[in-house]
């Protein structure tokens, strides 16, 4: 019998992974049984004798485990806490910034989802909540209408959706994809998207092509009503556009001021703003300008047995000149950079370089009308070379569908790579640069022979002057 006992407390001994029974009396603290001796004790229940390293191992185990739930639990609640800092300060940040966009695509996750699978390549979500900062809108250009569509792709492909462009057009086959992604203004119609550009303008049909300031009317009065921008910049389908620039020109201007801005010229009476390069107007000026075409106000009321006024009709942008300046006193302005280098053009780029511009386009910069518009002389003389264009040149003008997409291409190229070197940057060029003349367009000019070191080297300083990462700002 004894033999028996001494084998089960050697067993209980070796094994030090039993339960620990509970003890005949209350003294316990913390989880470890007082014992002010190191030497075996017996147990008065079980009549075995128990190690007391073995009870303050298994002791410091349990207390290890506790420890390192509690460690987790504390992690845990931490990561909570955070998650519920960060849902509170994002949804306070949506309501200052993006809260409408992201409730937009809520309302229809699936559709916007499976329109980012599908490629909906040209259309950008603009992740700004609400008026826009600036729209860009497309008129339809006079020159080579055929290919219209064409260019309009080439828009819709390069800077359009940057810029946030819309479409004026008249019927659907000139822009197909608008009807297509429900991005419609018109009559009966809103887009289904509103953040997303481009979109289409479609004028009404009673206003015909030839109905040039009905429909110029009818094309501000819609914008400002219907997309209500912080600025308003009016191009046609041959002008190029660089929208960080744009963002660049309008970063401290504020819309409640009048502006009429772009690339100012003469008439005879008058300083208008090239409708080819573009101009800008600000919301306090479509405003006004709407109004007074409600009003049928008579400085823009255009009398056609007035020889004197009679031609306007055909010059919606100069009947609009004629409007702000005799109705709202507001007139055109120097827009140069540092008062010297210009930003909007009325020719491509690769004319502006070279300084090969048609002789009526001289004609309409004289120190007469450089005072006009509170400019110094110098206004009068038109710089070439890479003093050309300002480093924030907003838009060139004549720029067909190739030229366009190689424009573009060449800027995102050197965007991404400044410090590519010029025989690098003159490959790039002449590998994205239409060859055949057709292609670069009647009043455009294609690049120099590979050979004219003399015209390369202002035209690729111009580039690189014209895509400094400095200018490039989004809005």
């Amino acid at each position: 019998m004894a033999s028996q006992l001494h084998a089960r407390r050697k067993q209980h001994d070796l094994s030090g992974d039993e339960e620990d029974p509970e003890p005949d009396t209350p003294a316990k603290e913390s989880g470890i049984r007082r014992n002010n001796s190191f030497s075996p004790r017996t147990d008065k229940d079980h009549g075995r004798t128990v190690n007391p390293l073995l009870v303050v191992a298994r002791t410091l185990k349990q207390y290890t485990m506790q420890e390192g739930a509690n460690e987790t639990r504390a992690a845990l609640l931490t990561v909570v806490a955070f998650l519920i800092v960060g849902i509170c300060l994002g949804y306070f940040l949506l309501q200052v910034q993006h809260q409408r966009v992201i409730l937009h695509v809520m309302k229809n996750p699936w559709a916007h989802g499976g329109a980012v699978l599908k490629g909906r390549a040209g259309f950008q979500h603009h992740f700004y909540s609400g008026a826009p900062r600036y729209v860009t809108v497309v008129m339809p250009s006079v020159v080579n209408p055929k290919d219209r569509p064409r260019r309009l792709k080439a828009i819709q492909e390069t800077w359009g959706p940057y810029a946030r462009s819309i479409f004026v057009i008249s019927n659907s086959t000139e822009f197909p994809a608008a009807a297509h992604h429900k991005a419609v203004i018109s009559e009966t119609e809103e887009p289904g998207d509103p953040f997303s550009y481009p979109q289409a303008l479609m004028v009404p049909p009673s206003i015909g092509d030839e109905n040039g300031v009905p429909r110029l009317k009818y094309v501000i009065q819609t914008v400002y009503e219907k997309v209500n921008p912080d600025f308003g910049f009016f191009v046609n389908d041959h002008t190029f556009v660089i929208p960080e620039h744009l963002c660049y020109y309008l970063q401290d201007l504020d819309p409640l001021d009048d502006l009429y801005a772009g690339h100012a010229m003469k008439t005879d009476e008058y300083v208008f703003n090239s409708g080819a390069a573009g101009y800008l107007l600000s919301r306090s000026t479509m405003k006004k300008l709407v109004q007074m075409w409600k009003d049928e106000h008579s400085a823009c009321s255009i009398d056609p047995e007035d020889k004197k006024t009679k031609w306007l009709q055909g010059n919606p942008g100069l009947l609009t000149t004629y409007c702000l300046k005799n109705g709202l006193n507001i007139s055109a302005i120097d827009t140069r950079e540092d008062g010297k280098y210009h930003r909007f053009h009325a020719f491509s780029l690769t004319r502006q370089v070279s300084g090969k511009l048609d002789q009526w386009f001289f004609n309409k910069h004289t120190e007469e009308m450089a005072a006009k518009i509170g400019a110094d002389a110098s206004y009068a003389t038109l710089l070439t070379g890479e003093e050309c264009c300002a480093k924030s040149t907003i838009s060139f003008h004549y720029v067909e569908t190739h030229e366009a997409k190689a424009l573009f291409a060449t800027r995102e190229r050197l965007l991404a790579n400044p410090l590519m070197s010029d025989k690098e940057l003159k490959s790039l060029m002449l590998a994205e640069w239409p060859k055949d003349k057709k292609d670069v367009g009647f009043y455009s000019h294609q690049l120099p022979d590979h050979a004219n070191h003399e015209e390369w080297k202002p035209l690729l300083k111009t580039m690189r002057r014209i895509t400094m990462r400095e200018t490039q700002r989004e809005c």
